[in-house]
């Protein structure tokens, strides 16, 4: 009898652990989809319907959630910007549901992000409130006024939602930068770089060695700042600047072998032994995707990566590129080519493109754009990558299709067929353009006689420009460097991005968040630094250098380059 009475007791207990564990199960499901409609409703603007957030903004005037999100203002984290002298404050959680007391200032660093000018009024204190709760914090969602009475500004739109959609997105705001993100702790916070072994150390060894250097810097003024807050009133002062970030930080290589298909398992192993808070730099001779893809679905910022191969996409948020590398010059080709007057508004463009992953990227970035400009798909010939583009074939393709314009995406046998176009009995088209980044000096051999029909795509600084940069930033030899080596390209696209990490480590203060962190980035002045003319982040903005220069070759054997475009061309 105890027996079978032992064995009901026993299903019993199994059937209540299977029924709790259902229910556990189907209420974590509600929760993630809450979220993730939460998540929609912040970031799009868009009801669970799919329909979009009707805010009313200026006491009348309706906007629709998704053309004026809340991560506009908010920013991605909810931790708020600023722009000039407006200040918006965060709309996460921890801040909301805490009462606000009133600053007298704000941070120093704070009121110089995003400012416009030297001079610019700073924004103005958000004035105290008492915390929010559920009750209040929907009340000011519908009606603008928060818990105090005082009521938002008219620009902050009163938006229209139904009970349970307003419980979807007060929880969300809730879940938004509530826990650190991965890779710090009390102590550290960690970082990583990736080198793929397909790249001589001589093409990584400037990036790590600057990376270690800063690592070491800002770990030393650490310890420092530590032995002195043993001072309250010392502590308090730091704790209100901003100044310091207060974890060491710590740098992992990791180095990723064989084929790019195998790297993302790679990835996912080094991550799983040590989460790191975000990856800084890397190199990379030919791919970054994997690690891209890599990142976005693990949420983990990538900054400055030196790749000639970034993905190309206007959703991807957490790779932040140097430039658009070679689609950058195919992207500038093409509305070089639209704002000349002298192309007849139904001019035909013939792409001669080598069927090589560098070649892809300028083509890809030309059709693209003279897609998006509307113009006629340009006619593309591509030759295989053992192929050669003979003098007689590229005369023979512009005699056939008498184009009006040709653009050539070849590399180091190019000049030799370009030159065998300025035969007497030859007529050229109006225009030929090439990519200086494909050829590499290549482009210098160029026929006297043929240089005034070739331009070219420069997505640097022109030579002489660069050494008075070089004199300017780094001396007269950059530190680590022996007498007579030259500034590596490597060394001049690490520069930003310590730069970048100084200005965010300072103003990230105690916000561990990844987004955050992204959304520092963007609300930071734009950096005059060596290589590019300009590199700037705006919100949303995933590619720091966002222009070209089309030049031409002067006259002389050692011509000198002459600008045929403004740095920028829209």
């Amino acid at each position: 009898m105890n027996r079978v009475l032992s064995f009901i007791i026993c299903i019993a207990i199994i059937c209540v652990s299977l029924l709790r564990s259902d229910v556990y199960g189907q209420q974590e499901a509600d929760s993630m989809e809450t979220l993730k409609h939460g998540e929609r409703l912040y970031r799009d603007g868009l009801l669970p319907s799919g329909k979009p957030l009707i805010g009313i903004i200026k006491g009348d005037l309706p906007a629709p959630g998704n053309s004026f999100t809340c991560i506009s203002c908010h920013m991605r984290s909810g931790l708020g910007s600023v722009e000039g002298s407006v200040l918006t404050t965060p709309t996460n959680g921890r801040s909301l549901y805490a009462p606000r007391s009133n600053p007298p200032t704000l941070r120093p660093g704070m009121s110089t992000m995003g400012a416009s000018g030297k001079g610019a009024p700073s924004p103005q204190p958000p004035p105290a409130r008492p915390a929010y709760t559920d009750e209040s914090l929907a009340a000011a969602l519908r009606g603008g006024v928060d818990p105090s009475g005082r009521a938002w500004d008219p620009v902050m739109p009163r938006y229209k939602l139904q009970d349970d959609e307003m419980a979807i997105l007060i929880s969300y705001l809730k879940s938004l930068s509530s826990e650190f993100s991965p890779g710090v702790d009390a102590t550290t916070l960690r970082f990583a770089t990736v080198i793929t072994d397909d790249l001589n150390p001589d093409r990584y060894q400037d990036h790590l060695n600057l990376l270690d250097d800063f690592i070491r810097r800002t770990n030393e003024r650490t310890n420092h700042i530590e032995n002195e807050i043993r001072n309250p009133r010392v502590k308090r002062q730091l704790m209100v600047s901003g100044r310091v970030a207060y974890r060491k930080l710590s740098l992992s290589r990791w180095l990723l072998k064989g084929a790019p298909e195998t790297w993302r398992s790679q990835l996912e192993e080094y991550y799983r032994k040590e989460p790191v808070f975000a990856i800084i730099g890397g190199i990379s001779g030919t791919a970054w995707k994997p690690v891209h893809d890599f990142c976005e679905s693990n949420r983990l910022p990538c900054l400055y990566p030196q790749t000639d191969f970034p993905v190309i996409s206007e959703t991807d948020w957490y790779t932040l590129y140097p430039s658009k590398g070679y689609y950058q010059e195919g992207e500038t080709a093409a509305r070089f080519l639209n704002r000349g007057d002298d192309f007849p508004d139904c001019g035909k463009v013939l792409m001669i493109t080598r069927e090589s992953q560098v070649g892809k990227m300028l083509s890809n970035g030309f059709r693209d754009t003279w897609r998006a400009i509307g113009r006629t798909e340009p006619l593309t010939v591509r030759i295989a990558e053992k192929e050669t583009l003979s003098p007689e074939h590229l005369a023979l393709l512009i005699k056939k299709e008498k184009p009006d314009a040709v653009v050539i995406w070849d590399n180091a046998a190019l000049p030799e067929a370009i030159n065998a176009l300025s035969a007497p009995d030859f007529e050229p088209p109006r225009k030929i353009i090439v990519s200086s980044g494909y050829l590499s000096q290549e482009f210098m051999k160029q026929n006297d006689n043929i240089r005034d029909i070739i331009y070219i795509t420069y997505p640097e600084r022109l030579p002489a420009d660069e050494k008075l940069h070089e004199a300017y930033f780094f001396g007269t030899q950059p530190k680590g460097l022996k007498n007579g080596d030259s500034i590596s390209k490597s060394t001049k696209l690490t520069y930003p991005l310590i730069k970048v990490m100084e200005q965010s480590l300072r103003e990230m203060k105690e916000n561990f968040y990844r987004d955050y962190l992204l959304d520092i980035i963007s609300m930071g002045k734009d950096l005059d630094v060596p290589l590019y003319e300009r590199m700037s982040f705006g919100p949303g903005q995933r590619y720091a250098s966002k222009g070209c220069y089309i030049v031409q070759l002067g006259k002389g054997s050692h011509p000198e380059l002459i600008k045929r475009s403004d740095w920028v061309i829209h």
